[in-house]
């Protein structure tokens, strides 16, 4: 198709828009700066929204708006007014069930592990040790005393007094991080002798989690919020005080290719689009993936080619399979056993080699393997896993029909194996078993009502988030730990990652740092949009 061009450039184009392209792009226009975003879908907020279904209000991403200490100064700075309700976490094996209350909860997560291992005691108090310690390092690098969302104009009395004494705990922090950058599986097989144990903690995490970000999310279960009207309402938010203060969106614009040496970017319809400073905000394989690098110097080509190598060859963490359920049952029965976000394992036995070992001699001779074979080892996965379950009405009430409840139930799943059997040509059969199966294990454990109350249920799976959001292996955490990462990025040096060698574009979001997760998105859309606002300004 021939390209179109524009007259119009604009200073500053965004391509995506989920959560950290809508933060870029309304942090650059508050401060007068001409800005574009461009977003694929017929609406904004990628893996945070929210969607109805016959009265039923379920959040299709992330379930809940994780470290308030960083959302809400982001959202006093962008002057937004979302109410947000405290979302409290339940921690549950079996039918041991606890709830966490304050960050003292900590005592009461070691007493339950105590007595389902009873036998593991100085493990237990080993591991436990180590979450408290991280738990004060997290509260340094995102607690109300960070300095990522203060203004040295606006804070100046923070930063006479409180940054030096920030600076100072910030090195221990750092130290900490380089310690634990080894996987959690390696980490706690040198802390935990009882392989059951080790599973409880270990799955709750992608494989090869870095120990350090593994082990602080127990700091994180006090700072859970549920935005008032669902998890869509905060980026929703973000895209009206975007709007309202100028800046342009653009939906359902695909863009397929990127101009390097000219600095433009073209649509699905070949409608060109130039600009002065490009921020990508999307998947960011298919970034590297439509680069024209015609034109470039020599030097800059050699650079932008070896990233592209390293991107390309890099694969996403684990996906995730997500159960969606309207029951009818009154939300009572459900808060009589936890909150509305509860991370539950239906056996204390745990999965052992399953996603592991076993998952991976099941790919590596997948033209072997049949489908009884791979049914046999889901019943077993699903069985034996971590589920995070969320109950939107027990934090609002209006997110489902009086008397009625609507439940949430995911866990992580490969991609690859999903696309093995859509690739054979079963993959609605998988995916309709392995939702009766979920259905199944939470019936004959936690809510043994579940069958009979059911009015309707439906599945997504990693391919439905590849296809829908466009992540690659429907990631939902940016890149697997498994491998090298492709980026030179980490917390400990979050400035250097936003950019590129690209000429005038950066890079935002869960593929921009590692680990990643909302708080990535949002630090990484602020130092993007302060390197671009010192330009400009």
């Amino acid at each position: 198709m021939k390209e179109k061009r524009v007259r119009n450039q604009k200073k500053v184009i965004v391509v995506g828009g989920g959560i950290s392209g809508l933060t870029t792009a309304t942090a650059l226009v508050s401060h007068g700066i001409d800005v574009l975003l461009v977003e694929k879908n017929d609406d904004c907020g990628g893996l945070v929204n929210s969607f109805e279904r016959e009265g039923f209000l379920f959040d299709g991403g992330i379930r809940a708006l994780e470290n308030a200490g960083m959302i809400k100064p982001m959202l006093k700075e962008l002057d937004i007014d979302l109410p947000l309700i405290r979302s409290k976490i339940s921690l549950g094996v079996e039918d041991d069930v606890i709830h966490v209350e304050t960050e003292e909860s900590i005592k009461e997560y070691e007493n339950q592990l105590l007595r389902i291992y009873p036998e593991s005691q100085a493990d237990v108090v080993r591991v436990i040790s180590v979450i408290q310690k991280m738990k004060e390092h997290m509260n340094v690098l995102f607690g109300s005393d960070s300095p990522f969302f203060k203004d040295i104009k606006r804070d100046t009395g923070y930063y006479l007094t409180k940054f030096i004494v920030w600076l100072y705990k910030l090195a221990g922090t750092v130290l900490a991080i380089i310690r634990m950058k080894v996987p959690v599986e390696d980490f706690l097989d040198r802390q935990i002798k009882n392989k059951s144990l080790f599973d409880i903690i270990s799955q709750h995490f992608f494989r090869n989690t870095p120990a350090f970000f593994a082990m602080s999310y127990f700091a994180l279960y006090t700072d859970y919020y549920y935005p008032e009207g669902g998890v869509g309402q905060f980026p929703l938010k973000i895209k009206e005080k975007l709007t309202t203060l100028g800046g342009e969106v653009l939906t359902n614009t695909d863009i397929t290719r990127v101009n390097l040496s000219a600095k433009t970017i073209y649509d699905q319809n070949g409608k060109a689009y130039p600009y002065e400073k490009l921020i990508w905000a999307a998947d960011l394989k298919q970034l590297y993936r439509i680069i024209s690098t015609e034109g470039l110097s020599v030097k800059i080509w050699n650079k932008v080619e070896k990233e592209k190598g390293k991107i390309l060859s890099a694969k996403g963490a684990e996906s995730v399979f997500t159960v969606f359920m309207a029951v009818d049952q009154d939300p009572s029965y459900f808060q009589n056993i936890s909150y509305g976000h509860f991370f539950y394992t239906p056996s204390r036995k745990g999965l052992g080699n399953i996603h592991r070992s076993e998952l991976k001699e099941m790919l590596d001779n997948w033209k072997n393997v049949t489908k009884a074979e791979v049914l046999e080892w889901m019943n077993r996965f699903c069985a034996l896993n971590t589920y995070e379950i969320s109950i939107p009405v027990l934090n609002d009430p209006q997110t489902a029909p009086e008397g009625k409840t609507g439940i949430i139930a995911s866990l992580l799943l490969d991609y690859a194996l999903v696309k093995h059997i859509e690739d054979d040509g079963w993959l609605s059969d998988f995916t309709e078993q392995m939702e009766m199966k979920i259905i199944d294990v939470l019936n004959r454990s936690i809510y043994p009502i579940l069958t009979e109350k059911l009015i309707f249920s439906f599945p997504a799976s990693p391919m439905s988030i590849a296809k829908r959001v466009r992540s690659s292996e429907g990631a939902i955490v940016g890149w697997s730990f498994e491998e090298p990462i492709p980026i030179n990025a980490s917390m400990i040096n979050m400035k250097d990652s936003v950019r590129t060698s690209m000429p005038d574009v950066l890079k935002v979001g869960q593929w921009a740092a590692s680990p990643a997760g909302l708080p990535t998105c949002i630090l990484t859309a602020k130092l993007a949009a302060d390197l671009v606002g010192k330009e400009f300004l």
